[in-house]
C-alpha cells in the first residue's frame, strides 16, 4: 500500500488563500479546515494542483470554429448502426 504524505501546513494555506480567492470564501482558515468537505478540497489541491487548475502555467484554450447548423451535414447514426450504407 503507498504510504501518504501529509501536506506541510504552508502547503494547505496557500492552497487555501487560492481557493478562497477562486471560491469568495470569506472565513479564515481555521474555519475552513473545520468544516469537512472545505478541507478535503483544499486537502485535494494541494495533492493534485494541476486537476485544480492551480499550475504556474495555463494552457491556452484553443477555440474550434463550427459551422452554422443548417451548412452541417445529416448523420443518421442509427443507420450506420444498422450497417446501412449509400451505395445499397
Amino acid at each position: 500500500m503507498p504510504s501518504v504524505i501529509e501536506p506541510t501546513d504552508q502547503q494547505l494555506r496557500d492552497a487555501c488563500e487560492r481557493m478562497a480567492r477562486r471560491f469568495r470564501w470569506t472565513d479564515s482558515f481555521e474555519t475552513v479546515m473545520q468544516d469537512a468537505c472545505r478541507s478535503r478540497l483544499v486537502r485535494l489541491a494541494v495533492a493534485h494542483p494541476s486537476a485544480a487548475g492551480f499550475t504556474a502555467a495555463r494552457a491556452p484554450r484553443l477555440f474550434v470554429r463550427r459551422l452554422p447548423v443548417a451548412a452541417q451535414p445529416l448523420f443518421d447514426r442509427k443507420r450506420a448502426a444498422s450497417g446501412e450504407r449509400d451505395d445499397d
